[in-house]
């Protein structure tokens, strides 16, 4: 019989964690009401986030199985074998990240202007999203921010950016307002306010 070494005995505990509490979030969360005269309850998104919890845990426990499987029928090689660490050869997700052994792996390097010129493009994308959307509202906003990023970051052809964004931001317009009954911000300004903006 196969014992377990502490890393994978570890993975099998927080897999197992993963299912007992996304279970728990997803009845507790089920309690607080799915559904609500305006839209969405109180308790959609935990449980929608629960249940993905549990989901994603049951995965991680059914891989582990399938690594020890494989792993009590592979045959021994002999001393290559004996010199391999046990964790090593266990297959599991969280062994590997906690793995400190990382020297074949290069090192980051630090992003060049372009890299910093990206990241202070999305900022500045998100920040003037957010003082804007109270006046313009969401519809606008989200278009502008996507299109601009679309266009400044990605280098897409502007009026493929502005095909995206325009339908991105309609499509979560859609869902959220419409199928969700969730209200989004709406334009300030009486002219856009006007245009159900």
């Amino acid at each position: 019989m196969q014992t377990l070494n502490a890393p994978v005995a570890l993975e099998w505990t927080v897999a197992s964690a993963a299912v007992a509490g996304g279970l728990a979030i997803a009845v507790v969360g089920a309690g607080y009401g799915l559904t609500n005269t305006s839209g969405v309850g109180a308790g959609f998104f935990p449980t929608v986030a629960g249940t993905l919890m549990a989901l994603a845990g049951v995965l991680w426990l059914l891989q582990l199985a399938a690594a020890r499987k494989t792993a009590a029928a592979a045959p021994a090689i002999g001393d290559i074998l004996e010199s391999v660490p046990p964790h090593r050869d266990s297959g599991s997700a969280l062994v590997s990240l906690l793995d400190d052994d990382n020297s074949e792996e290069p090192e980051a390097d630090f992003p060049d202007r372009q890299g910093i010129a990206r990241v202070g493009i999305i900022a500045a994308a998100i920040l003037l999203a957010a003082l804007l959307l109270p006046y313009l509202g969401y519809t606008i906003v989200m278009t502008l921010m996507l299109g601009s990023i679309l266009f400044l970051v990605s280098k897409r052809k502007l009026w493929l950016a502005v095909l995206v964004a325009v339908g991105a931001a309609l499509a979560s317009r859609l869902v959220f307002e419409v199928w969700l009954g969730t209200a989004l911000p709406t334009a300030s300004i009486d002219f856009l306010a006007g245009l159900g903006l």
